[in-house]
């Protein structure tokens, strides 16, 4: 069919869009696809962090893929109670997304996850939902209120503390004169204070959120699946302290500390951050795939 299409001949493609335009699942997915681009504009006009906007896109682009890969072993068997739960489900979904002003509105961040369980319900009904598991799973880490799982978490375990541990550890083994103050680390060029958003949730929530994709899309065995998260949570640490370590390094210089705190240099450290968790992850599960293939 490409040779045709490259060639000018568009009437095997026209057939095959009409034959596909036939069928509910076609439809079904298409709407899904809508509501999903619905969803990706209005977070990518409404977030201001970037770094959650990329995970939006890379969450919505896995759980395609998977439904793809899937589509074979998908049965379509609803039923009518099912079919008008999932419809207004998808109309909630619609009108609520109109109505939006904040990305954190409890409500619309469990637009995701409605949008996709309504979906499924029209196309396979309650008892159907299980084949759709791990979409759903992906679809629901989108709907986490993420500043009340960062105030709950920060209520037992005061992660902006033990960062500014490690960054005084850092800076001290580097060389540096510094004296930690709580969350507030005192060097010669200046002190800077650990506060929650340089506590590292953010970024261990983001690779324990790459984790659970990596997991879904390749084959993984159980022995490694144990060992990912801890290694996603460790790296997302100890990368996010390093740059706390560097931040108060330049603390005195204004334009360099606006740029490695808030401007493109702490995405650089979130590039790092994934980049050596997916190259762990390429050397740990190596032999994975052969194993699967073997049973």
């Amino acid at each position: 069919m490409l040779d045709n299409i490259l060639r000018g001949n568009l009437t095997l493609l026209r057939n095959t869009l009409k034959k596909a335009a036939s069928k509910l699942e076609f439809w079904l997915l298409a709407t899904w696809v809508s509501l999903i681009a619905i969803n990706l504009t209005l977070v990518g006009r409404l977030a201001d962090n970037i770094d959650e906007t990329a995970m939006q896109i890379l969450t919505w682009a896995v759980t395609i893929l998977l439904v793809i890969r899937n589509r074979l072993n998908l049965k379509f068997e609803s039923t009518p109670s099912a079919i008008a739960v999932g419809t207004l489900l998808v109309i909630w979904v619609l009108i609520k997304s109109l109505l939006t002003r904040r990305i954190y509105d409890v409500l619309f961040i469990l637009t995701p996850l409605m949008a996709t369980l309504g979906v499924a319900m029209i196309a396979s009904g309650g008892k159907g939902l299980k084949q759709y598991w791990q979409v759903i799973l992906l679809a629901a880490t989108l709907g986490i209120p993420i500043p009340f799982l960062f105030s709950a978490i920060e209520k037992f375990i005061p992660v902006n503390v033990f960062t500014a541990q490690f960054a005084n550890s850092v800076l001290w083994y580097g060389g540096v004169k510094v004296v930690q103050q709580g969350i507030t680390i005192v060097s010669q060029y200046g002190a800077v204070e650990v506060a929650r958003g340089c506590a590292g949730l953010p970024p261990i929530l983001m690779l324990a959120r790459i984790t659970l994709m990596f997991i879904l899309i390749f084959p993984v065995s159980r022995f490694h699946m144990w060992i990912m998260f801890p290694t996603a949570v460790a790296i997302a640490f100890i990368v996010n302290s390093v740059r706390v370590a560097l931040l108060v390094i330049i603390s005195s210089q204004a334009d360099a500390f606006k740029y490695w705190h808030d401007g493109d240099g702490s995405q650089i450290f979130s590039v790092v951050a994934v980049a050596l968790l997916l190259t762990f992850f390429n050397w740990l599960t190596r032999n994975d795939d052969e194993e699967y293939d073997e049973t």
